[in-house]
């Protein structure tokens, strides 16, 4: 990353619920307020190139990517969801494993975070080794930021 440049960072979560919406928001508004140039649906209104040129476009340019643990989050990862439910978090997931394993299992780039009621057992197994953060904890946050 070029020096000078603030970190790119996009947030890979789950619509659960209107309250989750807002909290994965008011995260990613912080991480801007920080510096960080967080990157989110939700900032988009509708790409010229759709959802999923633009998700693989966001994830392929971000430095890191933020994962948002949730138990949607993980079934839809893994492939448990109603039909015709949750096609942004399953292309991302697809996308997001298939450059772990170009990587040779290499991760570093991909951060589980758990918020909104997400617990260790809803991260995804290849990422489960991983350093992951509780945004709950008192310090989360500022362990993540540090991070970036």
């Amino acid at each position: 990353m070029p020096t000078g440049q603030p970190t790119k960072v996009f947030v890979s979560y789950s619509h659960d619920s209107p309250g989750h919406k807002e909290r994965v928001l008011a995260l990613a508004n912080q991480l801007r307020a920080d510096g960080i140039d967080a990157i989110l649906d939700q900032y988009e209104i509708s790409p010229p190139e759709g959802w999923p040129r633009w998700m693989d476009r966001q994830i392929d340019a971000s430095d890191f990517v933020l994962l948002v643990c949730t138990e949607t989050y993980y079934r839809r990862v893994m492939g448990r969801e109603v039909p015709d439910r949750g096609h942004g978090v399953i292309w991302e997931s697809n996308l997001i494993y298939q450059l772990i394993y170009d990587a040779a299992a290499a991760h570093a780039r991909f951060i589980p975070i758990l918020l909104s009621g997400g617990t260790p057992r809803h991260i995804p197994r290849p990422l489960r080794g991983a350093t992951h953060y509780n945004l709950h904890a008192e310090d989360g946050y500022e362990l993540l930021y540090r991070r970036l």
